[in-house]
């Protein structure tokens, strides 16, 4: 089969040996896998990174299985008896392993996943699906955070996780504002019930009860701002996958003197719920609002060219067969 491949810092299409499942395992012929924003740093650099020695990227993946039935796939793998596991906390699990990290990803012609990973879908919902796994991001970090009722809430990031993260919010009941660099959102936020506002006007604003840093993550800039935007006694949510090596450079007397709660949000979760579950259900009740988040960058092919385009800030499907369309 084909497959996206990292070799010796390289990307390439290469033939690889068709996948094989173990017990509990099956194999998904791949219809869409996402690239994702947090790919990026590791195509453009592998070597920064702690990757196999053959890495194949896709962590966003839908398919069929045996049977032909449509399904998105979980790509996070935890060995269900630790502690955490136990507590529902898969993202904190010692041993977990990532479909597209640590295992063979889905930016191929066909990927194993185990059967508990699995999530049947409509047809109608297989493109919009691939957004899957940043939308449960955006559930995790709102709905694990322990923010209590809602009240005002700033999203620093207008990227797909931090334009999921405002949707979600809105839809159970936030007062949403997305603040962002001055970039023409428009159509990407078309369907996000949320004000958008620049960074001067986001500092000048009333301070918000919670902020989420979703932005990227190469300087500790946007957590700087997410610390300035939150109120006194409020809540900074950090998304944001920091890239090795960022530190935080807000004087520590600050936070605590104003007493603000910064949280961490890794991932997500299958506790008291599922993150990716939800995920779904929240896509597909309104799949038309995100389709343009979306770009169908057609098959496998010029992996180069489909990497360069992720900069668009949208999440770039690689649409190898059948199972519907995206937005534009």
């Amino acid at each position: 089969m084909r497959a996206w491949e990292v070799h010796d810092g390289v990307l390439a299409v290469r033939d690889v040996p068709d996948a094989a499942a173990e017990a509990g395992a099956v194999v998904v012929a791949v219809s869409h896998a996402g690239v994702c924003g947090s790919d990026l740093p590791k195509l453009r650099a592998p070597r920064s990174f702690d990757l196999p020695l053959r890495w194949r990227p896709g962590h966003e993946i839908v398919g069929t299985v045996a049977g032909g039935t449509l399904v998105a796939v979980d790509p996070l793998v935890p060995c269900g008896l630790c502690e955490a596991c136990r507590d529902g906390r898969t993202h904190l699990c010692s041993g977990l392993r990532r479909i597209g990290w640590d295992l063979p990803g889905g930016l191929a012609e066909q990927v194993v996943a185990p059967v508990g990973n699995l999530h049947s879908i409509a047809p109608e919902h297989a493109s919009v699906a691939v957004l899957a796994d940043p939308m449960a991001v955006a559930i995790h970090g709102l709905r694990c955070s322990g923010l209590g009722r809602p009240g005002r809430l700033a999203v620093v990031g207008a990227g797909t996780v931090g334009l999921l993260t405002a949707a979600y919010g809105a839809l159970i009941g936030w007062d949403v504002t997305v603040v962002h660099r001055g970039a023409n959102l428009d159509e990407r936020a078309a369907g996000v019930d949320a004000r958008l506002a620049t960074l001067d006007e986001a500092t000048t604003s009333t301070p918000f009860d919670v902020v989420v840093d979703a932005a990227s993550g190469s300087s500790p800039a946007p957590l700087a701002l997410a610390l300035d935007l939150v109120r006194d006694g409020g809540t900074v949510v950090v998304q944001n996958a920091y890239h090795p090596g960022v530190r935080l450079g807000t004087p520590l007397r600050d936070i605590f003197r104003r007493s603000v709660r910064l949280v961490g949000s890794f991932s997500f979760c299958r506790r008291d719920g599922n993150d990716f579950g939800l995920a779904l259900a929240a896509l597909g009740s309104s799949r038309a609002a995100f389709g343009s988040l979306l770009v169908d960058v057609g098959d496998l092919e010029a992996p180069e060219s489909t990497v360069d385009r992720v900069e668009e800030r949208r999440r770039l499907v690689v649409h190898l067969r059948g199972g519907g369309t995206t937005g534009e």
